[in-house]
């Protein structure tokens, strides 16, 4: 009689849970389960400049521990106490980061044999201007070392490669967000429904502009805030919304505090930002872009940002005046503003940049994420358990 075999344990080791990530965990552990892998989620919570997005939530099926965070200057480093719950696991993914400790004890356990670990994350740190120079030279060493490689999307899977990894093991998972919820919740919006939460803010115009995301330096808030100024002197009824939190946000609300026309509402997620888009014609972040541009093409409200050098990866997804707007000059006002103000007034150019953006919608969601991402653990998993069993020929033990 065939005896019954042990199925593989995979592990994902997150620092911290940001609320966008639930959907995409959720299904992963449904594909997992369907492949006959079982799935651990661990994660501890952010450090002080994290917490102040306030956008952390708990997941009662996954394991939450504590994380221990140390300040080295300016910056944190993490220890995350988790050796316990990665016991007789196949494949420990762990984000590419050199603040994680445990990845220096990990990949000393896999350079001796005793496990496998993968890496997760960008490829490089697209803001470098903020990186630790001996942080990313450690960070490329250990990156051509691991196991396997989950890359955010195509453009982080060549930077991998530039680093020398095997494009064979690298699996671009295509970053994503739940956008189905936010196109499902939009649907559920009437004329008259949105008609009376403009009213509630105080807004009359259709001219509205929209900030959604975290409120740090990298996004240039007072560049914006400056832009904005000078589109209300041409558009006399310009209004601009801002929602988020962070280390900038008081930027935001002395300025909302100032200008009736600027509505500062604190951080909305999920569904709770779908009306705020609604009412609004144009995005407005010329600082760094991230997964916000996902919200922009599921409820059709074009983004226009500038040629910063720090863009996340998601930035790929941009194509110039067909989904949204880069301009070239990142730090020329006059121009962004000139450009919002066309795009205010010029609709059938604004209906052209929505309609990329419906289509751009259809090709980056959550459930193609969540695929990729089972895809690969089911090859790395299964490369790793041929590479042990190629000493005694032993047969193949499940089936992707």
């Amino acid at each position: 009689m065939r005896q019954n075999k042990k199925r593989p344990r995979v592990a994902i080791v997150y620092k911290s849970l940001p609320q966008y990530r639930r959907r995409f965990y959720e299904l992963l552990k449904m594909r997992l389960e369907l492949y006959g892998i079982d799935f651990v989620l661990i994660y501890g919570q952010p450090g002080a400049s994290e917490a102040s997005k306030r956008d952390s939530i708990h997941l009662p099926w996954a394991e939450k521990i504590e994380n221990k965070i140390y300040r080295l200057g300016s910056r944190e480093l993490y220890w995350q106490p988790c050796l316990r719950l990665l016991e007789g696991t196949d494949l420990v993914i762990v984000e590419q980061a050199s603040k994680l400790m445990l990845n220096y004890l990990l990949m000393l356990q896999s350079l001796m044999g005793m496990r496998k670990i993968a890496f997760w994350g960008h490829g490089r740190n697209f803001q470098d201007h903020n990186a630790s120079w001996l942080g990313e030279k450690v960070k490329a060493w250990m990156s051509r070392h691991v196991h396997w490689w989950f890359s955010y999307n195509e453009l982080s899977a060549e930077v991998v490669k530039g680093l020398g990894f095997p494009a064979e093991r690298i699996t671009a998972v295509q970053n994503a967000i739940d956008t189905r919820q936010l196109v499902q919740e939009k649907d559920s919006w009437t004329p008259e429904r949105l008609a009376a939460f403009k009213h509630a803010m105080g807004i009359a115009s259709d001219n509205i502009g929209l900030y959604t995301g975290g409120m740090y330096p990298e996004k240039r808030l007072p560049f914006l805030l400056g832009a904005c100024e000078r589109i209300r002197k041409q558009v006399p009824d310009f209004q601009m919304i801002f929602i988020g939190a962070g280390v900038e946000d008081a930027v935001v609300k002395e300025a909302a505090a100032r200008h009736d026309w600027i509505h500062y509402v604190g951080p909305k997620f999920e569904t709770e930002k779908v009306p705020y888009f609604l009412i609004s014609k144009l995005f407005l972040m010329p600082g760094l872009v991230g997964l916000a541009i996902l919200d922009t093409f599921a409820l059709g409200v074009p983004l226009v940002t500038t040629h910063v050098r720090y863009h996340s990866p998601e930035i790929e997804y941009l194509r110039n005046h067909e989904n949204g707007v880069m301009l070239e000059q990142p730090d020329d006002a006059e121009a962004y503003a000139a450009k919002v103000i066309e795009l205010l007034t010029d609709e059938q150019s604004r209906k052209r940049l929505q309609e990329g953006c419906i289509r751009a919608g259809l090709t980056y969601t959550i459930e193609e994420m969540a695929e990729r991402f089972a895809q690969g653990i089911c090859r790395a998993v299964e490369e790793a358990r041929d590479n042990r069993r190629a000493a005694d020929g032993g047969e193949r033990i499940w089936q992707s």
